[in-house]
């Protein structure tokens, strides 16, 4: 009787899709642990433990940010004596990299979008490019990423340090800003604009209500531009609906709700989305597929993204962690930019075509031909685009609309039906298109 009934055979066929992409997912997981512990093995002394992490190589992570000896931060990283500054290999020693990587794949299996993902990769013919050394690579700089995150979403006073660190290093590095793009150079703008704002208001202890509700929405528009140059207008219309959506927004049946701070120590950030935890998970994916396009390892595959602090956070955070693991990220990702620019100009005085090779080599953007950008960018945009049309639908209001702070006067909203249509997304082709009789229109 159970299974006769319509509702409950839904409900269990869902569970059944559900863990299957669960554990399409935890497999990706189980294979980037093995590749980890083959390069462990052959760049390691014999019998040194595989699974604990590189310390050495975290250490030489943090020297490109000059953070190397910034002693603060180094008490505040787990080491065999907590508490102390620790030496080189002892940074995050104590961390088990198995730990580390289930710990992303826990926060990844929670977002649907993701899982939804990982079921079709293992069925699609999009070839793997992570090889042993790249994913050994790719997990130390997750883990540092979530391991600064953690200290300085700890300690407003910590943060406000390292962030005028990083960004003074990066800022006196001689010709910086060259191999950017106009696109990056306008992304690192605003974070570094977010973070002036979160050390001011946690050290001052007040946040205004407004806060992001318009930076925020600007922030997303840069990247939907971006991903319009490139041609991915599936994925940039996904990005346009996380925009129209802002901090402090209300929902259908829930009042919107400001900015605050946290009553603890931390004073982190929290800023409220309508259908915080939907906003969230399509903001997650619809991100990731968009740093699929840049050609360096640990943005292509969106570390700043991956830390567990990051993608675990609870909603009202989320925002607070990122912009924090964003900015050590770009940081990173600028100084590695301007010393490969600052060595190609060293090799030799360029001709006019080797100039123009090496405007074309500072694009952050893979080119739009690539096959495997193109296949992935087209399956993920799909399911980007569906949840973006489905979180839309939910709001119950036309983004537009509430934009205006204007309210329907038809007989649609007289009603009080469901929003039927985006009025900025065309609807899945596989969808039926839902009719209303609203002016005896079709939405």
């Amino acid at each position: 009787a159970i299974v006769a009934s319509p509702t409950c055979a839904v409900f269990l066929a869902a569970m059944v899709v559900a863990a299957s992409s669960a554990a399409a997912l935890h497999r990706m997981s189980s294979q980037l642990v093995a590749a980890v512990e083959r390069h462990s093995v052959r760049v390691r002394p014999a019998g040194a433990p595989i699974h604990a992490a590189d310390g050495e190589l975290l250490f030489s992570l943090l020297g490109e940010l000059r953070l190397d000896s910034h002693e603060p931060l180094l008490r505040e990283l787990p080491s065999v004596a907590p508490g102390t500054t620790p030496c080189p290999a002892d940074v995050g020693a104590a961390v088990d990299l198995r730990a580390f990587v289930g710990a992303v794949g826990a926060s990844a299996a929670a977002n649907p979008l993701l899982c939804i993902l990982a079921e079709r990769l293992s069925s699609s013919a999009v070839p793997s490019e992570l090889d042993d050394e790249s994913a050994y690579q790719l997990v130390h700089h997750c883990l540092l990423l979530d391991l600064v995150t953690r200290a300085l979403a700890a300690d407003p006073e910590l943060a406000a340090a390292v962030y005028a660190r990083a960004r003074g290093t990066v800022h006196a590095t001689e010709g910086w800003w060259r191999p950017l793009g106009i696109f990056e150079l306008a992304k690192l703008k605003t974070v570094e604009m977010t973070l002036e704002r979160f050390v001011e208001h946690r050290r001052a202890g007040n946040l205004p209500a407004n806060f992001g509700h318009i930076g925020l929405p600007f922030n997303i528009l840069e990247a939907v531009m971006q991903d319009l140059k490139l041609g991915f207008f599936t994925n940039a219309a996904a990005g346009l609906a996380l925009s129209l959506a802002s901090p402090g927004m209300g929902s259908a049946g829930a009042p919107g709700r400001g900015a605050t701070l946290s009553g603890d120590r931390r004073r982190a950030v929290r800023m409220h989305m309508p259908l915080a935890r939907q906003w969230r998970d399509l903001y997650v994916s619809w991100n990731l597929a968009f740093t699929t396009a840049y050609p360096d390892l640990p943005t292509r595959y969106g570390a700043p993204l991956l830390a567990p602090c990051v993608l675990g956070a609870p909603p009202e955070e989320f925002m607070f962690h990122r912009v924090l693991a964003l900015h050590t990220h770009m940081c990173l990702y600028v100084l590695r930019r301007s010393s490969e620019h600052a060595a190609r100009a060293d090799e030799a005085q360029p001709t006019a075509a080797a100039a123009a090779a090496a405007v074309a080599s500072s694009e952050v953007a893979q080119l739009a031909s690539d096959e495997r950008r193109r296949t992935l960018a087209a399956l993920w945009g799909d399911i980007n685009l569906d949840a973006a049309w489905r979180y839309e639908r939910r709001l119950r209001l036309a983004p537009l609309v509430w934009a205006a702070r204007l309210r329907f006067s038809s007989g649609m909203a007289a009603r009080r039906v469901p929003y039927p249509a985006s009025l900025i997304l065309p609807p899945p082709a596989r969808a039926e298109r839902p009719r209303t009789k609203a002016r005896g229109l079709r939405l």
